[in-house]
């Protein structure tokens, strides 16, 4: 049975390099599903790994085709290859690009298709990191929305706070059987660690505080992958096994 944990938060508060990094931790002891379910897909760059294609464009290809596959294949067939295809191996984990959302033109049998194959393969691993968009439509659109857990990212504002707090509200719209769901005050500065509590406890939402990182804000600037030996990685990997209780060395 899959752990699965989604990230979600407004753009600029570290959201992607959390996912990478928990990516990082978790791919220590077992095999991790690391899906980049962002529009802007660059999840990938911060692991440092390849993406040879996105669901998107197996999608977009089939569709070109009239819809039609190979004439010695069923379309089950075809797509099940093609997002091997497009499944990226790292050191520890694999990696599966969702690419950009559909376009104009009838989807609807090819993506009912596809959702059930992400699921299925997402059940292959212990682990399953999604990197979401803001709204979070890949998790509304899932055939199966049940999680595990709801990381969400933040920067130490009220704004930022408050956009977290309004994710939380829309998982619940959007009817995500959510288990848990965690705030992470991202990039706090030592001694604001007063002023960032507050502001978590003002959203009755369970929080943790990582550290600002010039480490980490340099590498993002730069375009380097984390590697996770950074400080901010030490910060969550002392509090992953409390967020991922089956990390727990045994």
């Amino acid at each position: 049975m899959s752990f699965v944990a989604a990230v979600a938060g407004k753009g600029g508060v570290g959201k992607s390099t959390v996912s990478a990094l928990l990516v990082r931790i978790l791919s220590e002891r077992d095999v991790v599903l690391a899906v980049d379910a962002d529009p802007n897909s660059n999840l990938g760059q911060k692991l440092g790994t390849d993406v040879p294609g996105t669901v998107g464009q197996v999608r977009e290809g089939l569709l070109s085709k009239g819809g039609q596959p190979p004439r010695d294949m069923s379309k089950q067939e075809y797509l099940k290859l093609k997002l091997r295809e497009i499944l990226a191996e790292g050191h520890g984990y694999d990696l599966l690009t969702m690419g950009r959302p559909e376009g104009p033109g009838c989807y609807c049998y090819v993506n009912n298709l596809l959702r059930v194959f992400v699921d299925q393969l997402m059940e292959s691993y212990s682990h399953v990191i999604i990197d979401n968009e803001a709204g979070m439509e890949h998790l509304s659109r899932r055939t199966a929305k049940e999680m595990d857990l709801l990381v969400l990212v933040s920067d130490p504002t009220a704004v930022g706070v408050a956009t977290a707090v309004r994710l939380s509200e829309l998982a619940d719209e959007l009817d995500l059987q959510v288990r848990r769901k965690v705030l992470l005050i991202n990039g706090v500065r030592s001694g604001k660690e007063n002023k960032a509590e507050q502001l978590a406890k003002g959203t009755g939402l369970e929080f943790f505080l990582l550290h600002d990182d010039e480490v980490v804000r340099d590498a993002s600037s730069s375009g380097i992958p984390v590697k996770g030996d950074e400080p901010l990685a030490s910060e969550l990997r002392e509090i992953v096994p409390n967020l991922f209780p089956s990390s727990r060395r045994r």
